[in-house]
Order: structure tokens, then sequence, then C-alpha cells
């Protein structure tokens, strides 16, 4: 059943196609595909927002290499002085250094929730900024609607809106001017 099923669709499809490829020059498609992995990805905008992501997460990389060396010189340093010491002495050193080696483990896993919300902010400031061109694209072409590309089964490639926002936002982003302000009709981005 399921096989005769995708067939009909594949013969309904197909014989839409000519009419659906001749609606493509004549016609705005109501709804368009966005791409916002790629549209954020390839935009100068966002390739700038997603560069000062890499950066500050290099910059936690490095002090976290940093803090790893520094931690291991200590902990040879004092396995090389355990000879020197009585146990009482060694275990109190030894403990001191595991309770400031978790206080540093703390520390470094909240950096790290720390620059995952930086980059969630980022990407969200970066879709806020687009939101207004998007809206200004929509208007300009008739579209009533932008889906995800995982929520459309099946689409002609005209309908992918993504290379046209991409150049828009460009456009906007060379000339240095404001986003203009979305309608208040529009929906933005959760």
């Amino acid at each position: 059943m399921r096989a005769f099923a995708r067939a009909v669709l594949l013969t309904m499809f197909s014989a839409l196609m000519p009419v659906a490829a001749g609606a493509q020059d004549t016609a705005a498609a109501p709804y368009a595909v966005l791409d916002e992995d790629r549209f954020l990805r390839e935009s100068q905008l966002g390739r700038q927002v997603l560069a000062e992501i890499r950066a500050a997460e290099e910059r936690l990389e490095e002090e976290n290499s940093r803090i790893s060396a520094q931690l291991a010189e200590e902990e040879r340093a004092l396995t090389e002085a355990r000879a020197s010491m009585s146990p009482e002495v060694f275990r109190a050193e030894a403990d001191a250094f595991d309770t400031r080696v978790e206080q540093i483990r703390a520390e470094r896993r909240e950096r790290s929730e720390e620059l995952a919300r930086f980059s969630e902010a980022e990407a969200q400031r970066f879709f806020e900024t687009a939101f207004p061109v998007l809206v200004e694209l929509m208007t300009d072409e008739g579209i009533i609607a932008i889906l995800k590309p995982e929520a459309v089964i099946i689409a002609l490639d005209f309908v992918d809106i993504t290379p046209r926002a991409i150049a828009r936002l460009d456009a906007v982003f060379e000339e240095g001017r404001d986003v203009p302000p979305p309608p208040e009709t529009a929906v933005p981005p959760p």
C-alpha cells in the first residue's frame, strides 16, 4: 500500500512539474524554504558572528591548555617531592591539590557553559538582525511563510530563497545601512 501511495504521489508531482516550472517565471511561490544554517554560514554577517564565536572558543581552549599544563607540572612536582615528605604532609598537600583541581574544573565547566550561552546569544542576535531583511524579501516576493527545509516533504528548487536571502543580507551589511524594522504583523523567530 505504501509503495502504491508513493507511486501516486510521484506521478502527481511529475504531472505538476511543468506547470510549477512555468509558474516560477510568472508568479512568486506563496511559501519559501530557508536553510538557516547555510544562511548563517554563508552570509557576511553570519561569517562575522561565527568568527567571533570561534575566537572565543579558541581563547577558552588556550586557557584550558595553559591551565592543564600548569596543573600537570604541579602534579609532577608534588609526586617528585613525595619522597622527601612525611605521609601526613604529602596527604595534606595532595588533598589541597585535589581540592584546587576540582575548583578549577568547576570554573572551566562554568566558562564552557558561558561560551555556549554566548554562542546561542550571538546566533539569536544574527537571526534577529536578519529578520527584518527576510520580512522585506517576503514582502517584495509575495511570500506568506518561510519554512525550514526539514518541514518540507517535496518542493521545487526555486522555493529555496536561501541564496536570495544571503544576497539581500549581504547587500545591507556591505552598505552599512541599518536593517529595516520588521512590520508589526511579522512573527519574529523563537
